[in-house]
Parts: C-alpha cells; structure tokens; sequence
C-alpha cells in the first residue's frame, strides 16, 4: 500500500511500508530493517522513535489486534488486504497502547494512509471500523480464561496458541502470564564493556551524555544498561572507538561459561557477526588464538570488521558448513570450542516479534536435528580434557536438555562439566541442578538462554 520507491517522511507510512514487506517477503524483521534504511534515513529522531515503536508493536501484539479486528469487521479477516489489515493494526495500536497519541489523531492517520493507497472504498472501511472499535469497546471480549486458557492466553498476550500450549503445560498459567509479560515488554539496550581498551567505570563517564541513564547489570561484570540513548549508538564516538559493544548479558554468560584462559586455542564454531568471538578474545586478554567460523561469508566480512573495531588481534575466520562432517586433518585440536547453535530463537521473541509468526511449532524438532548433528560434527575437535558449550537463545526443551541427552548418547567420550569445576563464578548463580545454564526474561530480566559444558574424558 505504502509507496517505496521515495524517501518516507511518514513514520507512520515508513512502518506500514515495512510490515506490508514483511507480508510480501517473509525475511527476519533486522533484514526488513536494513533494506528499507535508506528510505527511512530522513526522519527525524522524534518520528524515528514513532516508527519504530509503531513496527515493533504492531508485530509484537499483532494476535491481539487481529482478534479486535476481527470483533468489528464485517467480513473475515483473510478478505482483508494484507495493505489494509496493517493499516488497522497499526491504527489499533495506538488506539489501544499508546496514551500519548489521540484516538482522533490514531483514526485520521489511518485513513490517510488507506487513501494514500489509492484505495477510497478501504478508506471508508478503516473509518469505519476504527469509530466503532472506539464507540463500542464491549463488542471484544477475551475467551474465558476458565473454559478455554489457551485462547485467553494467546490472545490476551498476543502469542501462538500452539506455544502458549507448550508454555502452559511446563509453567502452568500463571508462570506463562508472566513470561508473556516479560516477552512483551520494550527490553533494554545492554552493552559489554570492552576491556581491551577500557574499564567499565571508564566506559560509564564516556556515555554519560549519551543517554539518559547507564546502569551497570548487577549480576554480570562488564555489562550495562542504556536507558533511552540520545543518537543512534553506531554515531556514539565509544561505538566507533571500540571501548563496547551491544550484547545482551545472557550472551555474555554463555561466554563466561567457557571460560576460555590466555593462550588457548578456541574455536567458535557458528560465529555469526563475532559478538561472542570478540568476547572470547577479551577473557583471553588478547592472548592465543581464535578460529572464528560461519557457513555465510558475509557473516565473517562484518565480524573481520566487528574484531578490527574492538581491537581483536587473535582471530581468525574460516568458511564451513557444520551440515557437513568436517575434515579433522584440516583442523587443529582446540582446548575450548563454543556452538552457539543455529535456534529457534524462541527465547529472544521480545528483540524478535515477528519471530512470534513466523515460527511453527514443526521448526523446534527441525532445529533440534540440526543441532545434533553440528554437535556430531565438532565433537572430534576437542582435545582430550578439553571443553565444548553448547548454546541456544531457547527456552524450549527439545533444544535444551533433548540436544544434550542426544549428544551424551551419540559421544561416550564427553561428559557435563562438574558445576564446582566451572573457572568463571559469576554463571554459578544461573546454572540449575544439573549443571545447566538457564536465563528466562521474567526471572532474570535478560533473554532466555540455554547452555550447557561438556568436558572430553577420552
């Protein structure tokens, strides 16, 4: 509905024009993000910051204003337009969760955007249907949460129904509630000191004008909290001077629980952009050597850049393809060796929205045989007595304890680490009873993680 082919001052134009990609071509919302940057670029902060809470919300909350469509419509929602049933959410939105915008303001805009589109019967629809929504707020009602607590749950959150099963059967309704609450809310920007070239009370004075308030995380040394920056952070002269980076402190954990020392040699089998290669090398005080790997070379260009930003020194990056066996001669025998593995992403649905649909319930096996065999793959790179992590940004257990329990199955030769044996005492207070590594959003206000350290006896 939205033109694309000119600069958009608009925010609310820009965010149509970015969910109606969205529908068109199914991609990860970051990707959406960066393809349509360049006609974004002139807004101005204030409607940055609209757009982007106008995309992030509408795709956050998106089941539950499709419900409120649907209670007004009068016609079923896949006779909608894609084009105008995001018009209507991104007008319900505001309608419903923005106090500061007027419920007048929310209807005009949403209009103009229908009849920006050329489409003047969908304008009068839009009208329509919004006034009574706002008229008639009794017409939608939520399922009872007694008769049917998945459908409540579902809509009154705004999740999938067959994940919100999933949740409900492990954390009963009311844990659900509450990480649905957590996944819902605006998570915060958090950075990682970067010690190779300052301390974090250093790195603290440096941002002080740059945001409204930083916070150091209590539980994770080197971590900090940006509370509403003031420019957008890669303008920020300690981005581009190195002295941090952005990583959320449950990702840091995982590498904590590496624990990798000074001149070992590492191997970080999916590195993706180098937000836990760079880490690595700075608990290793820029001293032995990291192969940092990826099967997408466009991955391993941004993190050469990502290393030479942060002042990395000791890592290297190879191309592989861990659905392959790979060649042991072609490899050296490393003392640690990180697979932060391919997921599906479940436990960052709060960074992620638009994860919430395009995810299925069949991609958490799928993922899980990955899993498998990536593990089966990078096993005979450990050196005797060496260490291997295995990570996932999910919560959910056939990637958690089932990836674990397959691959104790499949490799005798490797058992859990002792808890007491882990070097780094800061992931103690996040490891359960079996040694594992557990984050959740509603209990440690970070993203949920999984992780656990296995050790090569033979």
């Amino acid at each position: 509905m939205a033109k694309t082919d000119r600069a958009l001052t608009d925010p609310r134009a820009a965010a149509l024009m970015v969910l109606d990609r969205l529908d068109r071509r199914p991609s990860p919302l970051d990707a959406a993000l960066d393809e349509t940057a360049p006609l974004t670029a002139g807004l101005s902060r204030r409607d940055r910051a609209l757009f982007n809470q106008l995309v992030y919300g509408t795709l956050r909350w998106r089941l539950r204003l499709d419900a409120v469509v649907a209670a007004y419509a009068d016609r079923p929602l896949k006779k909608i337009s894609p084009s105008i049933l995001n018009i209507l959410r991104i007008g319900l939105y505001q309608i419903l969760f923005m106090d500061r915008i007027p419920a007048s303001a929310a209807v005009n805009t949403a209009v103009n955007l229908a009849r920006s589109g050329r489409a003047a019967k969908a304008a009068g629809f839009v009208n329509a249907l919004l006034r009574n929504a706002l008229r008639s707020p009794g017409r939608f009602a939520l399922p009872d949460a007694g008769a049917a607590p998945v459908d409540h749950a579902a809509i009154a959150k705004s999740f999938p129904r067959w994940l919100i099963r999933r949740w409900i059967d492990r954390m009963g309704p009311a844990g659900t509630d509450r990480l649905c609450d957590a996944m819902n809310d605006i998570p915060p920007i958090t950075l990682r000191c970067n010690a190779l070239k300052n301390s974090l009370p250093e790195l603290v004075e440096a941002l002080a004008d740059q945001a409204e308030g930083v916070a150091a995380v209590d539980d994770v040394p080197g971590a900090l909290n940006l509370v509403r920056p003031r420019c957008p952070i890669p303008e920020m002269a300690a981005f581009v001077d190195g002295r941090f980076a952005v990583q959320d402190a449950a990702a840091q954990l995982v590498s904590l629980l590496l624990a990798p020392r000074p001149g070992e040699t590492v191997l970080d089998a999916c590195a993706g952009l180098g937000g836990k290669t760079t880490h690595l090398a700075q608990l290793m005080t820029n001293r032995g050597a990291i192969l940092a790997m990826d099967h997408a070379d466009s991955k391993l260009v941004r993190l050469e850049e990502e290393v030479r930003r942060l002042g990395v020194s000791i890592a290297g990056t190879r191309h592989a393809d861990l659905n392959r066996p790979l060649d042991p001669r072609s490899f050296p025998r490393f003392d640690r060796v990180l697979l932060d593995a391919p997921c599906s992403g479940l436990g960052v649905l709060r960074r992620n929205p638009d994860a919430k649909w395009s995810s299925q319930k069949k991609d958490v096996a799928r993922f899980a045989t990955r899993q498998a065999r990536f593990l089966d793959h990078l096993a005979p790179l450990v050196r005797k007595r060496g260490l291997l992590v295995y990570a996932v940004c999910s919560m959910e257990p056939e990637e958690n304890t089932g990836a674990v329990r397959t691959f104790l199955k499949n490799h005798p030769n490797f058992v859990i680490s002792d808890p007491q044996t882990i070097e780094e005492k800061t992931v103690h207070p996040f490891l359960d009873q079996d040694g594992f590594l557990r984050t959740f959003p509603h209990v440690h206000h970070m993203d949920g993680f999984f992780a656990a350290r296995f050790r090569r006896i033979y």
